[in-house]
């Protein structure tokens, strides 16, 4: 059966405080291309995510993308309340009569938000591994549609030449 090499593939994985979007996206190429784009977090596991998708995808130019979207209260950045009141203290003796918006200045400067990086944890990375090979399967079955379509096309054309 022919396979194209242009394809779509596509898995969100819900966990209770994120949620997490895989796409896959191929194009043709003689080789394996891929490009990827993921959230820092997850970089050193970035190696072991290409090796799941160049085992199942031997050809194309394709674009793996891994996209974090927070769903619950919890965040990982917080205002560094000692370097914001360290500003608002500065913005006074410079301006004391216009007091209104200084907070609102004040955030503006550097360091004012901290962000923490949280670690993924074994389960969380089994969950994506599972989410991608999903969408391995979607892209593979995108694949085998349009060549599908390929191969129908060919024989309609073979056949008018026959003809």
């Amino acid at each position: 059966m022919i396979q194209s090499m242009t394809g779509y593939g596509k898995s969100i994985l819900e966990l209770p405080n994120k949620k997490i979007s895989i796409e896959l996206r191929s194009l043709n190429s003689k080789n394996l291309d891929l490009n990827t784009r993921i959230p820092s977090q997850y970089r050193a596991k970035e190696l072991d995510l290409r090796n799941i998708i160049s085992s199942k995808l031997k050809r194309g130019k394709v674009d793996f993308s891994l996209y974090v979207e927070l769903t619950g209260e919890e965040t990982n950045t917080i205002i560094n309340t000692e370097v914001v009141n360290h500003y608002l203290k500065q913005l006074q003796q410079i301006d004391a009569a216009n007091s209104n918006n200084l907070l609102e200045i004040a955030m503006k400067l550097p360091d004012t938000l901290k962000t923490t990086r949280e670690e993924i944890d074994e389960a969380e990375f089994n969950a994506i591994e599972d989410s991608l090979k999903a969408a391995i399967t979607d892209i593979e079955a995108y694949r085998l549609d349009e060549g599908e379509a390929l191969a129908k096309d060919f024989n309609l054309r073979i056949g008018n030449l026959e003809k």
